[in-house]
């Protein structure tokens, strides 16, 4: 359903102040419960069939308080499955392949990106997996992320081919009753957390 002007604004306030409090609340949890949550994540993930069958996973590098990934992507590697990984540009993402985490260098917002020169761009139909990040998730899949809208055409794109599940990676300290949402917005297929996967319906 389509929102006016004023909903708008209403939805845009409404993230701002979520976004704030889903940060303060990672943000406060402890380095060791970090930890242990971005490792049982990472067990979780490893496991379930749609990860442990995928050629080529798409997961973002971990910064600050968020979930980490490199132990995960590493395991992937490990295995014989391919790796992207977002690097900005822009206000869009390109998806470049990654053979080590030694190769990343520094983006243009502070973030650890892929260099172009030794992992060539991959069209998104080729994606099975998609892991996302995000400040906060609802159980319809719904992810409140940093306002770059970053991620939002990269989501939409793959609902476009149809073929990736997306999956996002969140502790259980960010899960909320309901993300503020517009019409750009896009579900995640499945939630990862420490305690549990959430199917979402989407």
């Amino acid at each position: 359903m389509a929102i006016d002007d004023s909903d708008r604004v209403l939805v845009t306030a409404a993230k701002a102040a979520l976004r704030s409090s889903a940060r303060a609340r990672r943000d406060a949890l402890s380095v060791s419960s970090r930890d242990a949550a971005t490792r049982a994540i990472g067990d979780r993930l490893v496991a379930h069939d749609l990860v442990a069958t995928a050629h080529l996973v798409h997961c973002f590098i971990g910064i600050g308080s968020e979930v980490g990934t490199e132990e995960l992507i590493c395991g992937l590697l490990a295995r014989g499955q391919r790796v992207i990984a977002p690097r900005v540009r822009g206000r869009t993402l390109e998806h470049i392949e990654i053979f080590d985490l030694e190769t990343l260098v520094p983006g243009p917002l502070g973030l650890r990106e892929p260099d172009p020169a030794l992992g060539g761009t991959v069209d998104l139909a080729e994606v099975d997996v998609m892991l996302v990040p995000g400040l906060a998730f609802d159980g319809a899949g719904y992810r409140l992320g940093y306002g770059g809208a970053f991620y939002d055409g990269t989501l939409a794109a793959l609902a476009s081919h149809g073929r990736a599940t997306t999956i996002g990676l969140a502790f259980e300290a960010q899960l909320v009753d309901e993300v503020p949402r517009e019409e750009h917005d896009r579900p995640v297929d499945l939630i990862v957390t420490e305690s549990r996967t959430i199917m979402t319906g989407a």
